[in-house]
């Protein structure tokens, strides 16, 4: 399977051959080296197949066998993983790209000490699914380096002050970052985040998007409008790689300049570094007008719901989806960034050689600076981390500048 072909203005990327870990061949397994620890429990993600839409609904499911099965394996509940999402009008985009369908993708509550792999294959069974599976968690891709203050090399190794002698971006460019939330009255980072002001904070969904007060972003672990850090800084950090207010007096600058920024948290409440709703982010972010997407998070377990969702923001929404490659030291696929159409980033130093941290594998599409990067933290603060996490903020500011057009596969 290709991966994808990305076009920038300056830059052509090859395709690369990749392949996500899925189950349509109707019989699951976990992938090697995952888990208990990798998926949550008690939890499977589902895709009910075409011909069964009309026995599908936004509560529930009535086809007789899969119903049987999931009593079987102790479901209490059922629900749509991306309400009121309907069926695309038309089957291809205008390169002839098959456009994502998440109408008929649910989430079914099992007995947690139920066997995950026993559960699915009991549903696949069933012959009505086009694929099921866990629902994988994600962690956050960087390492602390101990606190250790350093100034912001990369800019200079990325030309930025050159190229804002040409391009300083443009406020109507949006980033979404989805991680675990930001620091919105960060002075570095408050003036540029992309408020909503057709839905102002008072208790109306003013705008009918479905979300109430979502003003400054949205917190899709907890359904409400606080997408404010809490236990991880990793969030605020790739806030200001990406988006840290420039030519302000203040703090650090960004590459992109005057770009805004969308703040989409996704952090699991009880996790510091747990990303468990990521996928779910990516949406929201392509839903809310956002045309660069950074996931600077990931882990070894692929499946076809993330497939879904990056095909939904690209080809669907027209987005581009930016991804931490990952921190594994070694040559292994990570996901999301390993994805077709998702835009896959590893780490370099300072020397532009590849960050000791940095993961390498077939499915990297570019290398930025990612070692000592120094950016903003929660409660007005600022430090160095390293980490493909912040990779690919930077990378998704330069990429703001491009253009960008996805040619027929």
């Amino acid at each position: 399977m290709l991966k994808r072909y990305i076009m920038l203005s300056l830059l052509w990327i090859a395709p690369w051959i990749t392949s996500a870990t899925n189950n349509t061949t109707g019989h699951f397994t976990l992938p090697a080296g995952i888990s208990s620890e990798d998926y949550q429990q008690g939890k499977v993600i589902f895709k009910v197949k075409d011909s069964y839409r009309s026995l599908c609904t936004a509560t529930g499911i009535n086809i007789q066998p899969l119903n049987v099965a999931l009593n079987n394996i102790g479901c209490t509940a059922v629900s749509k993983m991306f309400p009121g999402k309907e069926k695309p009008t038309t089957e291809r985009n205008a390169m002839h790209q098959q456009y994502a369908d998440l109408s008929l993708i649910y989430v079914a509550q099992i007995n947690p000490s139920a066997s995950i792999v026993k559960a699915i294959n009991a549903m696949l069974a069933t012959g009505v699914l086009i694929y099921a599976e866990p629902s994988y968690i994600y962690k956050t891709n960087f390492t602390p380096n101990d606190g250790q203050i350093g100034s912001q090399w990369f800019l200079t190794k990325i030309q930025a002050f050159s190229a804002w002698d040409t391009q300083q971006g443009d406020t109507s460019v949006v980033i979404g970052i989805v991680d675990s939330g930001t620091d919105w009255d960060h002075p570095d980072l408050q003036n540029n985040i992309k408020y909503n002001y057709a839905d102002p904070i008072n208790g109306v969904d003013d705008d009918n998007d479905g979300y109430i007060d979502n003003y400054r972003g949205w917190d899709m672990s907890m359904n409400d409008n606080n997408p404010m850090v809490d236990m991880s800084d990793h969030g605020s950090h790739v806030s200001g790689c990406a988006a840290a207010t420039t030519n302000n007096g203040t703090g650090v600058a960004s590459p992109g300049f005057n770009c805004k920024f969308l703040p989409v948290k996704c952090a699991n409440a009880t996790s510091v570094t747990t990303i468990d709703r990521g996928y779910e982010g990516i949406v929201y972010a392509a839903d809310h007008g956002c045309q660069i997407i950074n996931c600077s998070w990931g882990g070894s377990a692929g499946g076809s719901v993330g497939q879904d969702a990056i095909t939904y923001a690209t080809v669907n929404k027209g987005a581009l989806v930016v991804c931490s490659a990952g921190n594994t030291y070694t040559d292994i696929a990570q996901y999301p960034a390993a994805y077709n159409y998702a835009f896959s980033v590893a780490a370099t130093n300072s020397s532009d050689e590849k960050s000791s941290f940095s993961t390498y594998n077939y499915s990297v599409d570019i290398s930025a600076p990612g070692s000592n990067i120094f950016s903003t933290l929660y409660n007005t603060s600022y430090a160095s981390l390293d980490g493909t996490s912040m990779s690919a903020p930077i990378t998704s500011r330069l990429r703001s500048h491009s253009k960008i057009t996805i040619p027929d596969l």
